[in-house]
C-alpha cells in the first residue's frame, strides 16, 4: 500500500504525536524512554482506531478470515440485502418540514430499467413513517419525466400520470420503451413531483436508469448445466452474446429450503456468438453453510463494461443485461466432491506476507 501527497503528511503526524505521548507517559512515570518498534505500533492502531481507521494487526486478521474463500466466490445471507435484491432502491421517509409528523415518500420498485420492463412509481403521503400510517391527503400540482445527469439542467421528455389508488397513494406504471421511443442510447431519467400536503409545497424528484433495447449486449439462453470439479460447485449459464466485450456476470445460490448459501461473480472477456460460461460456488463456502442441495440458481444477472474515451458527463459505463426471469435447480443432489480447502493462490499470499510486514511496524509510508 503506497500512500502519498497529505496521506502521508497526516501519517507522520500521528506517528510523532504518538512517539511524543509515549515518551512524555515513560518520562512522567520516571522510567527510562525507551521505545520499542511493537509500543509504537501499538499507539499507532490506537490511534488509528480513535480517527475510524483499522489497524495494521486488524486488517491482517480481516483479511485472512475474508480470504478463506476467493474474491468471486463468497457466502450469502439474509443480510445482503444489496445482493438479493440487486436493483433495489433506498430512498426513506422524509418529513414535509422539520419537526413535522407528516412524512412523504417518493419511490420506484427498480433504479434500472432494460428494454420493455416496466417502472412503478409511488407517492405515499403518511401521518408517521410506518407503511400502514394514515395517509394525509394531497394535492399534485406537477408530475413529469426530465431527462439528463443532473436534475437542475436535465430536461422535460414527458408528463408522469401519477393517479390514486384505493389506499391513497398515488402511483404510475412507465413502460420506458414506449414513452421514450426515439431514444437510442442508455442515460439518466428523472421523477419529479410537486405536490402540496398540510399547506407544505414539497418538490421531490428521484433518478433512474433506462437502457433500450438496442443497447443490450447479451442474452441469458435459459440453459443450464451443473457438475462438481476441483472440489467446488460449477454452473455453466449459456449466452447468447451480440457484442463482444469485458463482461460481468453475477448470480446468487440458495438451498433446497431457499435459504441464500452463496454468491458469484465472472469477469472475463466474450466473444460474441454462443457460448457456455462457467460460475464458480467455492466448495468450503458450500460445506461451510452445511448447505442442502439440489441447489436453486437465482438472480442471474450482468453487464458490459465500457471505458470511457472522452470526457462525457452523460456517458454509461455499462450495458445492461436483462436478468434472467426465472430460476435454475440443479441436478446435483449431494455435496460429495466438495473440498473443505482453504482458496489459496499466489496473490493472496503476496497480500498476506505485505500486511504481516505491517503488522510488524513497516506501514508503508512512501
Amino acid at each position: 500500500m503506497k500512500i502519498k501527497g497529505s496521506h502521508i503528511a497526516i501519517l507522520l503526524v500521528i506517528i510523532i504525536i504518538v512517539i511524543i505521548m509515549l515518551i512524555s507517559k515513560s518520562e512522567n512515570n520516571n522510567q527510562p524512554s525507551t521505545l520499542s518498534a511493537g509500543d509504537s505500533l501499538k499507539g499507532y492502531g490506537t490511534v488509528l482506531e480513535q480517527m475510524g481507521l483499522i489497524s495494521p494487526q486488524q486488517a491482517l486478521q480481516d483479511y485472512k478470515q475474508l480470504a478463506i474463500y476467493p474474491p468471486n466466490s463468497r457466502p450469502l445471507s439474509k443480510e445482503n440485502i444489496d445482493l438479493l435484491m440487486p436493483n433495489r432502491r433506498y430512498e426513506q421517509p422524509l418529513p414535509i418540514e422539520k419537526d413535522s409528523d407528516i412524512y412523504y415518500l417518493f419511490t420506484a420498485d427498480k433504479y434500472r430499467v432494460i428494454g420493455d420492463e416496466p417502472i412503478t412509481f409511488v407517492l405515499m403521503v403518511l401521518q408517521g413513517t410506518k407503511p400502514d400510517s394514515d395517509r394525509v391527503p394531497v394535492t399534485i400540482t406537477k408530475s413529469i419525466i426530465k431527462k439528463g445527469n443532473n436534475i437542475k439542467t436535465a430536461k422535460y421528455v414527458s408528463e408522469l400520470s401519477l393517479i390514486k389508488n384505493n389506499v391513497g397513494d398515488y402511483t404510475a406504471d412507465v413502460n420506458c420503451a414506449q414513452v421514450f421511443t426515439s431514444d437510442k442510447k442508455s442515460g439518466t431519467y428523472w421523477a419529479q413531483v410537486e405536490f402540496k400536503a398540510a399547506d407544505e409545497v414539497i418538490d421531490a424528484a428521484i433518478p433512474f436508469e433506462y437502457f433500450p433495447e438496442n443497447t443490450i449486449p447479451a442474452k441469458f439462453t435459459g440453459n443450464f448445466r451443473d457438475y462438481i470439479k476441483n472440489g467446488s460447485f460449477y454452473i455453466d449459464v449459456e449466452l447468447d452474446v451480440l457484442r463482444k466485450g469485458y463482461y460481468i456476470i453475477d448470480a446468487n445460490l440458495f438451498d433446497n429450503e431457499l435459504e441464500p448459501v452463496a454468491y458469484t461473480i465472472e469477469k472475463r472477456e466474450l466473444q460474441a456468438g454462443r457460448q457456455w460460461l462457467p460460475l464458480l460456488f467455492f466448495g468450503k463456502v458450500l460445506l461451510d453453510k452445511k448447505a442442502k442441495p439440489p441447489f436453486v440458481l437465482r438472480d442471474l444477472r450482468g453487464y458490459r463494461f465500457i471505458e470511457a474515451t472522452t470526457p462525457d458527463p452523460e456517458f454509461m459505463d455499462r450495458e445492461m443485461m436483462k436478468p434472467y426471469d426465472g430460476e435454475y435447480k440443479t441436478k446435483v443432489s449431494s455435496l460429495q466432491g466438495l473440498s473443505d480447502k482453504e482458496w489459496d493462490d499466489e496473490q493472496k499470499r503476496k497480500r498476506i506476507e505485505f500486511l504481516e510486514k505491517e503488522s510488524m511496524g513497516d506501514i508503508g509510508v512512501q
